[in-house]
């Protein structure tokens, strides 16, 4: 039999939670920002680098200390993320020339490393540092997925991606920063994609589920 969904917590509360807020610290600098708490260099710097390199540090630590479920979900999230990052820009690019967008089913990520670096939007230092950071969500998404939900059916990955496209409607449209040009390709686009990458994160972490305490994923 497959593990149980919350057999990460019960394996070791204290290093689930420490793991779990590691991974949410990616998309926290986003919000300190928009927030208007912190600008996303010192919060990349000061939360983000911080909390991602802490995360590393808590998988190996994991592992030192016997902890096969968390460490095989951490490693699940790793690779649900990738797969999951990898459908969703191709699920956006495909739409996005289907419906013709001229602004680019990515124009978000360009704000991203404008706000990250100070460069003007589409330089290349930015585009480099809005994908890092679009890459960095992703798979921190993933990981904060599969700590929790582990062997769940597939379609709990399809309820996540959907949270996060609730959130993604919640904050977008109503930001002066992030507002997109044109509202309903933007939902379109961005609602599919989430479902797509919630999806496949969802199977990956169902299909890499140790299958009984001690084997790894």
């Amino acid at each position: 039999m497959k593990e149980s969904t919350l057999a990460a917590y019960r394996e070791d509360p204290r290093l689930f939670v420490l793991a779990w807020g590691a991974a949410a610290t990616s998309i926290a600098a986003l919000l300190l920002h928009l927030l208007g708490v912190i600008r996303m260099p010192y919060t990349l710097s000061f939360v983000t680098l911080p909390g991602m390199t802490f995360l590393v540090c808590l998988l190996v630590l994991a592992g030192k200390a016997d902890r096969p479920i968390i460490t095989g979900r951490l490693r699940s999230g790793l690779a649900a993320g990738l797969l999951g990052l990898l459908a969703y820009n191709g699920t956006r690019w495909v739409l996005g020339a289907v419906l013709g967008l001229g602004s680019g089913p990515f124009y978000s990520i360009s704000i991203f490393g404008s706000l990250i670096t100070g460069k003007p939007l589409g330089s290349p230092v930015g585009d480099i540092a809005g994908w890092a950071y679009h890459l960095s969500n992703g798979v921190t998404f993933a990981i904060m997925y599969t700590l929790v939900a582990g062997p769940a059916r597939w379609w709990f990955g399809l309820l996540w991606g959907a949270a996060l496209e609730v959130a993604m409607l919640l904050i977008y449209p109503s930001s002066s920063i992030l507002r997109p040009p044109a509202l309903a390709p933007f939902v379109v686009v961005s609602l599919t994609s989430h479902a797509v990458f919630g999806t496949v994160i969802g199977l990956v972490s169902r299909v890499r589920s140790p299958t009984r305490p001690g084997v790894r994923s």
